[in-house]
C-alpha cells in the first residue's frame, strides 16, 4: 500500500511519462550501486541492461566515474544504444564478446536464473555481485559454489530490494534523480506509451523481448 510519505513532487519541467520511467527503475539502480559499495573507478557489469533498471544503472555508473561499464544484451542495435548511454563494453547474453570485461568489481544482475554461477566467476578479487531481479528465475541451489571455490578472492553476493530502503530516503533519492533528468544528466528511455486498455499488448512485447527501456501505460 502506498503511503503519503512515499510521494515525490515532480519538477515542472519533467513530463509525467519520464517520471514513471525513472521513478522506480532509477531509484533501484541508485540504491543497488550503493548496496554494492560502488566507488568511482570501479568496473561495472550490468547483466540485462536493456530494461529500465539496467539502462538507469549504466547511466548512473558512467556518470559517477566507473572505470568501465560493461553490459549484456541481446542485439547489436541494443548494444549501440547502450554505448550511447555510457556503456564501454558490450557482451551477448552469455557474457561473451569482450575479454576486457572478464573481471569486474561490481556486477548488477537483473536476470538471475541458471547462469548466475557463471557470472559470479567474473568477479575480481573483492568483487561484489548484487541480484536486483530474477527475470529468468531464481539461481540454482548451488549457485554460490564459485564463491567457495575462490574463497581467497573475497568475493561477495547479495540481493537487493527497494523495500529495504525507508520511504523518506527513497523519496529524497528520487527527487535528485528527477532533477538530474531535468538537467539532461539522466535520460529516461521510453519504448512506447500505450493506453491502459492495451496492457496485454505491453506484456506481449515484454514477453517477446523486444522492449528497450520502459513501456508506460496511460489512462
Amino acid at each position: 500500500m502506498a503511503h503519503v510519505d512515499d510521494v515525490t513532487a515532480l519538477p515542472s519541467a519533467l513530463p509525467s511519462v519520464d517520471a514513471v520511467t525513472l521513478g522506480s527503475a532509477a531509484t533501484v539502480a541508485h540504491f543497488a550501486l550503493a548496496h554494492a559499495g560502488f566507488s568511482p573507478g570501479d568496473s561495472v557489469l550490468v547483466r540485462g541492461a536493456a530494461g529500465s533498471i539496467g539502462i538507469a544503472a549504466v547511466q548512473l555508473a558512467a556518470r559517477a566515474g566507473a572505470g568501465a561499464v560493461a553490459v549484456t544484451t541481446s542485439s547489436t542495435d541494443r548494444g549501440r544504444r547502450l554505448r550511447d548511454l555510457g556503456a564501454t563494453h558490450v557482451l551477448d547474453r552469455s557474457g561473451a564478446g569482450d575479454a576486457a570485461a572478464d573481471s569486474v568489481d561490481v556486477l548488477l544482475d537483473v536476470v538471475g536464473g541458471a547462469d548466475v554461477p557463471v557470472f559470479l566467476d567474473r568477479l575480481s578479487p573483492n568483487g561484489r555481485y548484487v541480484l536486483v531481479g530474477a527475470a529468468a528465475g531464481f539461481p540454482p541451489p548451488d549457485f554460490a559454489a564459485p564463491l567457495l571455490r575462490a574463497f581467497q578472492l573475497s568475493r561477495s553476493f547479495a540481493t537487493f530490494s527497494l523495500a529495504t530502503v525507508g520511504a523518506g530516503e527513497r523519496s529524497q533519492a528520487r527527487e535528485q534523480l528527477f532533477l538530474a533528468a531535468v538537467r539532461g544528466e539522466l535520460a529516461p528511455v521510453v519504448h512506447a506509451v500505450l493506453p491502459l486498455d492495451q496492457a496485454a499488448e505491453a506484456h506481449r512485447q515484454m514477453d517477446e523481448g523486444t522492449v528497450f527501456g520502459r513501456i508506460v501505460l496511460v489512462p
